[in-house]
């Protein structure tokens, strides 16, 4: 059973809208988050990646 909730239907509305703009492609999108970050007119702060770690289960 899913819980029900007015801000979460309009935030899985909103982000479906924004998908079927892109024709829920991926590529599409990214390509259209760089572009309203550029003339948004803000600072885009970019960190670099961290490193993997990996944990091994003791045997």
């Amino acid at each position: 059973m899913r819980y029900s909730d007015s801000i979460i239907d309009e935030v899985r509305a909103t982000r479906d809208a924004i998908a079927k703009e892109h024709d829920y492609d991926v590529d599409k999108l990214a390509e259209a988050l760089k572009a309203r970050e550029a003339i948004s007119g803000r600072k885009v702060v970019r960190l670099p990646p961290r490193e993997v770690t990996v944990v091994r289960k003791a045997s």
